[in-house]
């Protein structure tokens, strides 16, 4: 199981977490230990997750990344997945979790939402 995490913090105090790799449970303890670093150290403003060279993600990534949304927000820091491809972006409609994206999206009608969950 491989991920890489790369950090940068700007002057704003936006962090991008950019994960490349696979996201799933021998990974996740990287990703949350990096996102409490980035909360814990204080001045964050925003965190974007940003999953473009994410090669595998599963339900335990995801889990990882809800959980660390919802403590950012208890701590007034939004949090949001950016550059979904379009397997992730469908993940995480069919689970409930398309707020976490930094852009929500129009890409699966309600037909096509009802279907696949």
């Amino acid at each position: 199981m491989t991920l890489s995490i790369a950090t940068a913090t700007t002057d704003a105090g936006v962090v991008t977490v950019e994960l490349a790799g696979e996201v799933d449970y021998a990974t996740a303890p990287q990703i949350r230990e990096t996102i409490t670093n980035a909360l814990e150290a204080g001045g964050a403003t925003a965190i974007r997750v940003d999953v473009a060279k994410v090669t595998v993600l599963d339900s335990t990534g995801i889990g990882t990344i809800v959980v660390a949304y919802r403590i950012a927000r208890e701590m007034g820091v939004a949090l949001a997945v950016v550059n979904p491809n379009r397997f992730i972006t469908r993940l995480f409609t069919v689970v409930g979790a398309e707020e976490l994206l930094e852009e929500p999206t129009e890409t699966f009608s309600g037909k096509e939402r009802s279907a696949a969950g």
